[in-house]
């Protein structure tokens, strides 16, 4: 449901010095398996370092391998040889010749015990190995080539998809068919991590968006059966429309409305709204002035598809939540699927965030009461194959319905965030020149995403629900589709946090301009990196190496780039498919935060308004003082001096206007290089 995302992570390579580890083998009880295989080491056993990384014994793990390991002790190298591979690596530098060419590592191989010990990486990049890391039982897991040709095309989805649950914190479900037969259906991670119940095919998860494609058929449904026509003015239906006489049903369906997006404006709203009625929903867009004429513009909008469900209820003088259940659920035996109000006695998935590290959300039972027919359906995989399959039919509609729904009606703009080629009722449509035509839809919550999938060339279906809010599934999804047409695919890194001291983060502080007005701000505060995105509150950052860093609650990455001389120019950010690329234009704000009798807040609280934008609130609670624009969270500020504040979490000044008699006449608000008066009222 919605399209907002916040994300971002940094990678970092450490610079590691040789040392000797106090760390004793024995205590790590590390296994390591080679093609399922438990490898028995006689006196060399597997540790953890200090910095969290797995180094094995490379003579054992090599040998084990087939390969012929050589130790030189007069120049500290060791030579290791197997088949047409020639690798020569020396102890204390983090670099390795393989085959004549130079590989770079971000942890040293050590000397521990009079034994040579060696990243996992080290194992995976040099000897040609597939090396993976299991955690929770702390077992090293090192496939050959041979072996992983052996492998099903069922073990190949599960080896992936358990590597992205243990390394990128997937949860939820996931159903692959191909050609009505069901390749592969498995849960991940847990419903309720809480209580220990795990995801399966049969977990109720909210599908946000992907109710879109309901909400269409229920209109197309109802075209077919000559009730509406797709030129029909809203104002027919719903009156009290903002141009209700010129938005017809078919811009509903295709995103040209014009109108408002109502969740934009939810996502401004300080508190949680107490009213979930459809009424309260309509006013909060129905008045609202259009944002384009009507038809001239595609741009994704849940207010249509929320009108959408009240023309159903118009028309066929059944609720939304019973028309679906009569026209489509029923008759396709989704015994599991409904929308909230149907399904809010059930148990069904909690809603997390985070990666590495998860909080359950309770807003979301709020947002599905208010979503309607942009996205309050929750349901299971194995519902979800059942719709997938009858869109192969006419069990629902007529062939001729079934393409206009699938056919591109709305051509969509080039965007950094949409790579499709238009939008038909309900579907995102894509001409790919490999995979043919792809019809998709995901969904967002706070705390759900779900995706659904269809390669219609190759008659192909991705299903993935999941409790993760915001989690980009589109990875996910190509990377299954790889498996199944026999290509490569990679398994996701390792988020392992490293330690950096507090000097070495200060250097990467700064401002990293994307384009003139919209800047990354990178900041450091007690031994704690932070980024900044423009309107978004600063979040923490992990190094994983010294140029990335990561972040526990969002999959994204940003990665510093620097010169010749090492000197940090730049950084790229990277979520999903969204990379932006930025440039170092300046240092972060140093801000000390001053020692003021607080007394002297109470004089600040008031209204300022900055003419033709809105009103700054200044408030104080428990000795803090809080600014809130207009439609705005309230956010607490900081003091300078006695009239200069900076946000605490987001780069952003007020600077109060006092007069020679202590009036407090108004105050200036900076921020992105703008100044904005406010005249106190």
């Amino acid at each position: 449901m919605f399209k907002k995302a916040t994300c971002i992570i940094l990678t970092i390579m450490l610079l590691m010095s040789f040392v000797t580890f106090q760390a004793t083998a024995q205590e790590q009880n590390i296994v390591v398996k080679i093609d399922g295989e438990v490898v028995e080491f006689p006196d060399a056993k597997p540790f953890i370092d200090q910095h969290s990384r797995t180094l094995c014994p490379i003579r054992f793990i090599a040998e084990n391998l087939g390969a012929e390991v050589l130790w030189n002790n007069e120049d500290k190298t060791v030579s290791i040889k197997k088949d047409d591979i020639d690798i020569l690596l020396k102890i204390g530098e983090n670099t390795a010749v393989v085959n004549g060419d130079e590989k770079v590592f971000d942890t040293y191989p050590q000397i521990f015990e009079d034994r040579t010990y060696v990243p996992l990486r080290f194992i995976s990049e040099t000897l040609q190995m597939d090396v993976d890391w299991d955690g929770e039982t702390k077992t090293v897991i090192i496939t050959t080539p041979d072996k992983l040709t052996e492998l099903t095309m069922e073990e190949h989805f599960d080896r992936y998809l358990t590597a992205m649950e243990q390394k990128k914190g997937f949860r939820g479900s996931v159903l692959i068919g191909q050609e009505d037969e069901i390749l592969f259906n498995k849960g991940y991670g847990y419903a309720n991590y809480e209580e220990k119940i795990k995801n399966t095919p049969d977990t109720l998860f909210a599908i946000g968006s992907i109710t879109k494609q309901f909400t269409a058929m229920a209109i197309m449904q109802l075209y077919e059966k000559g009730l509406l026509d797709l030129d029909d003015a809203i104002s027919k239906y719903i009156p009290g429309v903002v141009e209700g006489d010129n938005i017809t049903i078919k811009h509903l369906l295709t995103h040209t409305s014009g109108l408002i997006n109502y969740t934009d404006l939810l996502l401004e709203m300080e508190e949680v709204p107490e009213d979930t009625s459809i009424d309260f929903v309509l006013g909060l867009f129905k008045d609202e002035p259009l944002i384009f004429e009507p038809g001239t513009q595609w741009v994704y909008n849940n207010s249509g598809y929320v009108l959408l469900g009240c023309v159903v209820e118009k028309v066929s003088e059944l609720s939304f939540d019973e028309y679906l259940k009569e026209n489509i659920f029923k008759p396709l035996e989704m015994n599991d699927t409904g929308t909230y109000y149907d399904k809010m006695e059930e148990d069904y998935a909690v809603g997390y965030v985070g990666i590495t590290e998860l909080t359950p959300v309770e807003a979301d039972e709020i947002l599905l009461k208010i979503a309607y027919g942009a996205g309050n359906i929750l349901s299971t995989v194995n519902d979800m194959y059942k719709w997938d399959r009858a869109l192969q039919t006419e069990k629902l509609v007529k062939k001729e319905t079934l393409d206009m729904i699938f056919d591109i009606q709305e051509k969509m703009p080039e965007s950094e965030v949409y790579t499709f080629d238009g939008y038909g009722f309900g579907w995102f449509i894509e001409n790919n020149p490999e995979l043919g035509k792809i019809v998709s839809h995901g969904g967002n919550t706070l705390s759900y995403s779900a995706q659904l999938s269809k390669y219609v060339d190759k008659d192909i279906t991705i299903i993935i629900t999941t409790n993760a809010g915001n989690y980009f599934l589109d990875t996910i999804d190509k990377t299954l589709v790889d498996i199944i047409l026999g290509n490569s695919y990679e398994l996701p890194e390792d988020l392992v946090e490293i330690e950096l001291d507090a000097e070495i983060l200060k250097k990467y502080t700064g401002i990293y301009e994307h384009i003139e007005g919209y800047n990354i701000v990178i900041l450091e505060s007690e031994g704690q990196l932070y980024a900044q995105l423009p309107g978004q509150v600063k979040a923490e950052i992990y190094p994983k190496s010294q140029t990335e860093f990561f972040y526990k609650v969002i999959d994204a990455k940003i990665t510093f780039k620097t010169d010749d001389n090492g000197k940090i120019i730049g950084l790229v950010f990277e979520q999903g498919n969204t990379i932006l690329e930025t440039t170092r234009v300046g240092d972060a704000p140093q801000r000390e935060i001053a020692d003021i009798n607080k007394e002297i807040y109470k004089k600040y609280v008031g209204e300022y308004e900055i003419e033709n934008i809105g009103i700054i609130t200044v408030s104080v609670e428990d000795e803090k003082l809080y600014a809130r624009l207009t439609g705005q969270v309230k956010l607490e500020i900081l003091p300078m001096s006695e009239t200069e504040f900076f946000y605490k979490d987001i780069q952003a000044e007020i600077e109060f206007v006092v007069a020679n008699d202590g009036t407090v006449k108004g105050l200036v608000l900076k921020q992105e290089g703008l100044m904005f008066m406010a005249k106190k009222i």
